[in-house]
C-alpha cells in the first residue's frame, strides 16, 4: 500500500462515506483502489464488510465486550496485507480468515487470564439471543459454554462451518489449512461438541433425535 492504514473508528464509518462507497460497484474496483492506497476506499471496505466481520467474530466468540476493537484489528491487518489478495472474489472469506486469527488470539488470551474463572455468575456478561425466549437464551449460553471447552482451532472450524455456514473449502482457506485437515478438524469438533453438549439440559432438544451435521 502507498500509505499505512489510519486508525479506524467503526462508528464514524457507519455514519459517513456512504455516497463514495457506492462508487465501488464490485470488489474488483474496491480491491484495486485499496491497493492504490486510497483512504476513502478503506472506508468503503468497512462500510461493506464491517457487518460480516462482526458477525464472524460474534459467531466464534459469543458475547464479547471488545467486539469493536477486535473488528478494527481485523481490518487493520487486512489493509496491511491487501497486496497479498490476488483474487478480489475471495475478499469476503479472506476477511473471515483475519477474523478467525483475531478470534483465536482473543480465545487464548482469555484462557490465560485464569482469574476470570473465579468471577461469580452474576458478574458474567449476558449473551443476547435473537429471541426473548428464556429457553433460547439458556441454550445460547450453554452453546458457548460448550464451545469454551473446545480447542481454539476446533472451535473456529466448527463455528465457521455450522454457525457461519461457510463451505468446507472456504473454512479451509480461512483457517489456512488443507481441505483434508479441515475435514478432520471439523469432524473431531463435532464429536466433542456432541459429547459435551449432551451434558447440558438446555441443549437437550438439540440431541433428542440425534444431531446431524451437514
Amino acid at each position: 500500500m502507498a500509505n499505512p492504514p489510519a486508525v479506524i473508528r467503526l462508528d464514524d464509518v457507519r455514519r459517513a462515506g456512504l455516497a463514495r462507497a457506492a462508487r465501488h460497484e464490485d470488489d474488483d474496483d474496491l480491491v484495486r483502489d485499496l491497493r492504490d492506497g486510497k483512504r476513502w476506499a478503506e472506508r468503503a471496505l468497512l462500510d461493506r464488510y464491517s457487518g460480516h466481520v462482526e458477525r464472524v467474530l460474534t459467531h466464534i466468540l459469543g458475547a464479547h465486550t471488545d467486539l469493536d476493537d477486535l473488528a478494527q484489528e481485523v481490518f487493520l491487518r487486512a489493509l496491511q496485507r491487501v497486496d497479498d489478495l490476488h483474487d478480489a472474489r475471495a475478499l469476503r472469506e479472506w476477511l473471515a480468515g483475519f477474523a478467525a486469527n483475531v478470534a483465536r488470539e482473543a480465545i487464548r488470551k482469555k484462557r490465560r487470564r485464569w482469574w476470570q474463572i473465579l468471577r461469580p455468575p452474576e458478574e458474567t456478561p449476558e449473551i443476547e439471543a435473537p429471541s426473548s425466549s428464556a429457553e433460547d437464551r439458556a441454550a445460547l449460553r450453554a452453546f458457548y459454554q460448550v464451545l469454551d471447552e473446545l480447542d481454539a482451532d476446533a472451535r473456529i472450524a466448527f463455528t465457521l462451518r455450522h454457525v457461519e455456514a461457510m463451505e468446507l473449502t472456504q473454512v479451509a482457506r480461512a483457517c489456512g489449512v488443507s481441505l483434508a485437515t479441515i475435514k478432520r478438524r471439523i469432524k473431531a469438533a463435532e464429536a466433542e461438541f456432541c459429547a459435551r453438549g449432551r451434558a447440558h439440559e438446555a441443549l437437550a432438544s438439540w440431541f433428542e433425535e440425534g444431531t446431524r451435521w451437514g
